[in-house]
């Protein structure tokens, strides 16, 4: 198989040739490429070279195009901090009331923001070089609905609100206008020639929010979306940090075909209940991949790629984003891992 054909097909459900490979290291990489991320989240032309760049030098068998947590929401007017040589991220306090969020939610023109237009431009930039070397191109389209509404409303204020009845309806209000603006940004990723897009709805974990408030905010606009996206031929991936074992089920009734999950998920249990529904991104441990020795990824990866070998299921990777200083033996020792034993 191709890279572009082992990725869709364990996409799609199907059992590849063996296990394919992505990693979350825009960090990594810009370390590695010698850029601040200033300077690579300014310029197209420097995300599609460091990316590209990082590619090449490990042969994984996909790209995960990303920048920061923040793109969307510095585009719906949240309070944004932008250090030189650190991801961008929205401040915890954002000064604006959930009122005037939604408000202002509705005039959002993704277009009209520079710093996405210049994420898309690295998409197409990107697409046309990945297509010609076949690598498969995950487009992330940053933030999904709960994420987004939590970045925008500030993460303390919102988890506030989240437990206040007499706000359900601004917080529902919410979820409508973020779900919009998340369905146009991976139209426009997709447009710009990501073969899949991705993103982020990291706090609707369990180490963040109960059950209970999944289920009542976040899971019905999981299930919009994803019904739009593949109404559209839009594969997609979501991400969720922390613990997920208790709404595994949920999520198996998304119809979302990929979930990346951190290390805190069990496998085995995405493993039985994930058949069928979904598969998984992930899901080793960054902070291993990061101060582990090769050795020990290499048994990580082994352990993990010997569940799911020649069953489908599995795109093997970290859980979450690598850290910028991730030693480059250690990605090297998983690579080689999924092509000895994926």
């Amino acid at each position: 198989m191709t890279r572009i054909e082992r990725i869709r097909t364990v996409m799609a459900g199907g059992v590849p040739d063996r296990v394919p490979v992505m990693t979350h290291n825009f960090l990594m990489a810009a370390r590695e490429a010698g850029v601040t991320m200033a300077e690579y989240r300014s310029s197209s032309d420097v995300i599609a070279s460091t990316l590209i760049a990082a590619q090449q030098k490990y042969d994984t068998d996909g790209i995960l195009l990303d920048v920061d947590t923040a793109l969307l929401a510095s585009a719906c007017g949240a309070d944004v901090v932008y250090p030189n040589d650190i991801a961008a991220v929205t401040r915890d306090f954002q000064p604006r009331p959930i009122q005037q969020i939604i408000q202002d939610l509705a005039n959002v023109d993704l277009t009209k923001s520079d710093r996405i237009c210049i994420y898309l431009e690295s998409i197409n930039k990107m697409a046309q070089w990945c297509n010609a070397n076949d690598v498969f191109l995950r487009a992330n389209a940053d933030q999904g609905p709960f994420s987004l509404g939590c970045l925008l409303v500030g993460m303390n204020e919102f988890l506030m609100t989240l437990l206040d009845e007499d706000e359900e309806e601004n917080l529902l209000a919410l979820m409508e206008q973020t779900s919009r603006i998340a369905l146009d940004m991976h139209r426009l990723c997709r447009q710009a020639g990501g073969h899949c897009t991705s993103y982020g709805n990291s706090s609707e974990g369990c180490s963040v929010v109960s059950p209970a408030v999944f289920r009542k905010f976040a899971k019905p606009f999981e299930i919009r979306l994803n019904r739009q996206l593949k109404a559209e031929g839009i594969p997609t991936i979501c991400h969720i940090c922390g613990w997920t074992d208790p709404i595994l089920p949920d999520l198996a009734e998304t119809g979302i075909p990929m979930f990346e999950f951190d290390a805190r998920t069990d496998p085995r249990k995405v493993q039985q209940i994930g058949s069928g529904h979904f598969v998984m991104s992930g899901n080793l441990d960054p902070a291993m991949l990061n101060s582990g020795k090769p050795e020990e990824v290499t048994a990580a990866a082994r352990e993990l790629l010997e569940l799911f070998r020649g069953k489908g299921g599995l795109m093997i990777g970290p859980g979450c984003a690598l850290g910028p200083d991730t030693p480059s033996e250690n990605i090297f020792a998983l690579v080689k891992a999924t092509k000895q034993f994926g």
